[in-house]
């Protein structure tokens, strides 16, 4: 009788998807070389819980035993009030086009002094961020779930928000009992220089130190 190979689905942004030059290489396939386990990596760069949502719909089946969610970073930043959002998935002509006017909208506004003076929003709100997760984790139903802190920013100014968000995921996982945290916040803010490629993304030991830790944590409590 064979055994069955376990299978995960990974729903992230650009740090579980891997840099061009790492991709195909990221914790998600490092972590399936090490165990065995058939993934589903569904990062993509740029991504929010907005799109995680819409790639859950598509990718999530009954036969899988793990969900793990990474999403915060793009989330968790801080643009012009007023600015609108398109999706990057599901993907369109239409929604390319719409990307490149907002982002040339919000640059229009910064240099204006607009963010100052008509105030910021985060890219997702907080409460819509939760209400997502919460969401993903309800549909998957007794299938457990991690949910994987962002790691902090180089550019400073960004940590107090992802640390909010990233507190959000300890919350959420308290309300759910086969959720759990991977905690990455504090590693990473101690390893800055060894584990990143530039100021947000993740090195090759980065994704491997993710990876190891990931493996570990599924031993403990799965």
């Amino acid at each position: 009788m064979s055994l069955q190979i376990p299978s995960y689905l990974f729903l992230g942004d650009c740090n579980t998807l891997g840099t061009p030059d790492i991709e195909g290489r990221a914790y998600p396939e490092l972590l399936a070389k090490h165990t065995g386990a058939r993934i589903t990596n569904c990062g993509h760069t740029m991504c929010t819980v907005r799109e995680g949502s819409e790639y859950f719909q598509r990718y999530f089946d009954r036969s899988q035993q793990l969900i793990c969610i990474q999403f915060g970073l793009v989330d968790s930043w801080l643009t012009f009030k007023y600015a609108p959002y398109a999706l990057y998935y599901p993907d369109s002509p239409g929604r390319k086009l719409a990307r490149k006017l907002i982002k040339k909208y919000k640059k229009w506004c910064k240099q204006l002094g607009l963010n100052r003076l008509l105030g910021s929003k985060n890219v997702v709100p907080l409460e819509e961020y939760r209400a997502r997760i919460h969401q993903i984790i309800q549909e998957a139903n007794d299938i457990p779930v991690i949910l994987i802190e962002t790691i902090p920013n180089k550019d400073t100014s960004r940590n107090p928000e992802i640390r909010r968000y990233n507190q959000a995921l300890k919350e959420i996982a308290q309300s759910h009992a086969q959720c759990f945290v991977l905690t990455l916040y504090d590693d990473f803010a101690h390893a800055q220089q060894i584990h990143y490629s530039d100021s947000t993304h993740l090195s090759e030991a980065g994704h491997a130190y993710v990876a190891r830790k990931l493996q570990q944590l599924i031993e403990q409590k799965l």
